[in-house]
């Protein structure tokens, strides 16, 4: 089972950090795992943005095709692969959200639904190993 945290940071850091996405991870492992944690966790409120639940189910609606039903108490999604009857879930939490599935494909087009709503979510995995910024493909962006 492969779970990922996924930010949203604020443009200015994004602009800033895009092509040095290691220096935010070596924050957030710090974050995860430091005894002090009130010094990162101040840190880490001022380089990422809310993550508001309704934006991120409208979003999701919009932009991935397949099964998608919500749970409003946990702040959960939990997605289903039309084809293969694989399940994934994301948790939506104040700063970041966690991703939790065993389909590289769901996971890769809940991927893509992210990085239609925005471009400055960052996904990395829960042993801080492997990062990437979430890019939509370019054939199915709208642009407004």
């Amino acid at each position: 089972m492969t779970r990922y945290w996924i930010y949203l940071f604020r443009d200015d850091v994004v602009k800033d950090y895009y092509h040095r996405p290691e220096k935010i991870v070596e924050l957030l492992r710090e974050y995860q795992k430091a005894p002090f944690k009130s010094v990162c966790h101040k840190q880490v409120e001022f380089i990422t943005e809310r993550i508001s639940f309704s934006r991120v189910e409208l979003g999701i609606k919009e932009h991935f095709s397949g099964q998608v039903e919500r749970n409003l108490e946990r702040n959960m999604l939990m997605f289903k692969h039309d084809q293969t009857n694989e399940e994934a879930l994301v948790i939506v939490q104040k700063r970041r959200l966690l991703l939790i599935s065993d389909c590289y494909d769901l996971t890769n087009r809940i991927f893509q639904s992210l990085a239609m709503i925005s471009s400055a979510f960052l996904a990395i995995d829960s042993e801080f190993s492997h990062y990437q910024w979430l890019k939509a493909e370019l054939e199915n962006r709208k642009f407004a």
